[in-house]
């Protein structure tokens, strides 16, 4: 069944339009949307002394932002379509990195399906921004897997067509390195199939730094519902010769001893399961498991480490744009990955928050 105004309607966010201006050629349309989600969170182990931490900070599950999503008509079921999109923080009101940081893009969509040109989510981010039980977290402590998907590609051309019950997607960034084609660059594939109340879908894809190494990702996973409830189970793996996986999940101000990505990739195999239960029309539960190990953390080539998250989230919809929700999420590392966390070997985060989608 369908989930009821919780984080899929966040992602996928619903479209309100603004402005709407119609000729004899052609219609055109703008909307302005957005989420502003806050949340009062606590963490234990929060630095090398394993001080707690209380910070006001964005969403659980849902980075606050804006944007500006348009289409015109151009006949024949043939449409011109472009989305902005940045993100921001409300308790300081600051933009994140640039100013449409999330989405950037033009094209065209039609009867052969659609096709974009700019900044857009890789096929990883788009498979398991779908499919995963949380629908890829927010805080440091449930997101960590955002880091294999790559986020979003700049540069991007992407394809995407809906077969009946087949969804298949392909998209490209050129790297613009001179004298090469790969450097910089990034390609993924991504199929969904649903058949009743299953979907399963699978995806790969390659990035490559300015030094020409690789981080490959591929994964595969399903969503089933039964009544109120949506069943989860995947697989994320990947192998990172470029050191970006490294750099981003080592806690920030932790002693690291590292040794040569290139000689000694890393490697991750993640399981991911969990189940939504719609207790009530206002009241959803998630529950989210991801279990991963990991070879030659930061480069060294008998250091394996194990990371465990847990989270448990409950959301009520007080209308169809607003949502309170109380979340805790638990983290355990070992071996290698202790660098994960800056304190112990363990982190457990509580968090109520609010949020609001326009």
């Amino acid at each position: 069944m369908e989930h009821s105004i919780t984080r899929l309607a966040c992602r996928l966010i619903p479209i309100l339009p603004l402005l709407s201006a119609a000729t004899a050629m052609a219609q055109s349309q703008v909307t302005l949307y957005g989420v502003v989600d806050q949340s009062i969170r606590y963490t234990n182990h929060a630095d090398a002394d394993n001080d707690g931490q209380v910070q006001l900070t964005n969403g659980a599950v849902t980075n606050s932002r804006w944007g500006m999503l348009g289409s015109e008509d151009l006949g024949d079921g043939l449409k011109a379509i472009f989305r902005l999109e940045s993100g921001f923080s409300p308790n300081t009101g600051q933009g994140d990195s640039a100013l449409f940081d999330r989405y950037s893009y033009v094209g065209l969509s039609g009867k052969l399906g659609t096709v974009k040109f700019g900044l857009q989510p890789t096929e990883g981010f788009n498979l398991f921004a779908e499919l995963d039980p949380l629908t890829i977290g927010n805080y440091p402590g449930n997101m960590w897997l955002y880091y294999l998907t790559m986020g979003r590609a700049p540069n991007a051309v992407s394809y995407e067509n809906t077969l009946g019950n087949l969804v298949l997607g392909a998209s490209y960034s050129f790297g613009g390195q001179p004298g090469s084609v790969s450097r910089d660059s990034y390609w993924g594939t991504r199929v969904t199939y649903k058949i009743g109340d299953l979907k399963v879908g699978a995806v790969y894809q390659s990035t490559r730094d300015d030094n020409n190494r690789q981080q490959q990702m591929w994964g595969a996973i399903g969503r089933y519902t039964v009544g109120p409830a949506n069943l989860f189970l995947g697989y994320l793996g990947g192998i990172d010769e470029t050191g970006i996986l490294d750099e981003a999940l080592n806690a920030p101000g932790r002693t690291v001893t590292s040794g040569s990505s290139v000689a000694n990739p890393r490697r991750d195999a993640i399981l991911i399961t969990g189940a939504t239960y719609q207790v009530v029309p206002a009241v959803t539960v998630t529950g989210a498991l991801y279990a991963g190990r990991t070879r030659a953390v930061n480069g060294l080539p008998d250091n394996t480490g194990r990371r465990y998250t847990g989270v448990l989230l409950a959301e009520y919809a007080l209308s169809a744009g607003t949502q309170l929700y109380g979340t805790v999420d638990y983290n355990k590392v070992s071996g290698g990955t202790v660098t994960e966390l800056p304190g112990t070997s363990n982190q457990t985060g509580v968090a109520v928050g609010i949020r609001h989608i326009f």
